[in-house]
């Protein structure tokens, strides 16, 4: 897997973390939410960042205390048809105020990239790092949008009144 981080491949600085297991000393770690929840006093113990790895039916308010520990989070889309991963990136950017890393990993397609950045995912992994220009490209096929979301883009209700001069 190649991971596209703001626009740009980008290093994994994370490695799996698989229950009650040593881990080096200052070794970012991701880890799951069943891993965090039993093993979480271990793992602040190594001092290292920490990328949280989240099922899709998991409720943000369960975590929402915990988020000023995680340099990242990762959305999981389990199946393509499944996609309530898109309303915890919004969640935790709108609702809880997350700044850190929301990366989306397992079953996405090229064509959710620009939907997943407005919900405010900036990492994601694909499987081929040749396709890295197809899914840039992707971030720039619609120009105009119906929604206010994280990206801040002008909806084009908005729009409208400053073109026509008049006000919506």
């Amino acid at each position: 897997m190649v991971l596209i981080k703001d626009g740009a491949i980008a290093d994994d600085p994370y490695v799996a973390f698989e229950g009650a297991q040593s881990i080096d000393p200052g070794q970012a770690v991701s880890v799951s939410l069943a891993d965090w929840q039993a093993d979480r006093e271990a793992i602040r113990a190594q001092d290292a960042p920490v990328a949280l790895r989240l099922p899709n039916d998991a409720a943000m308010e369960d975590i929402a205390g915990d988020l000023p520990e995680f340099a990242a989070i990762i959305v999981e889309f389990p199946t393509f048809s499944d996609g309530r991963a898109f309303s915890q990136a919004r969640q935790l950017r709108e609702q809880f105020g997350y700044q850190g890393e929301i990366r989306a990993v397992g079953h996405v397609i090229r064509d959710q990239y620009l939907f997943l950045h407005r919900c405010g995912v900036n990492a994601i992994e694909v499987a081929d790092e040749k396709a890295l220009a197809a899914w840039n490209t992707a971030m720039n096929e619609f120009s105009l949008f119906y929604q206010r979301t994280v990206d801040r883009r002008t909806p084009v209700s908005a729009l409208r009144g400053r073109v026509s001069g008049s006000v919506s």
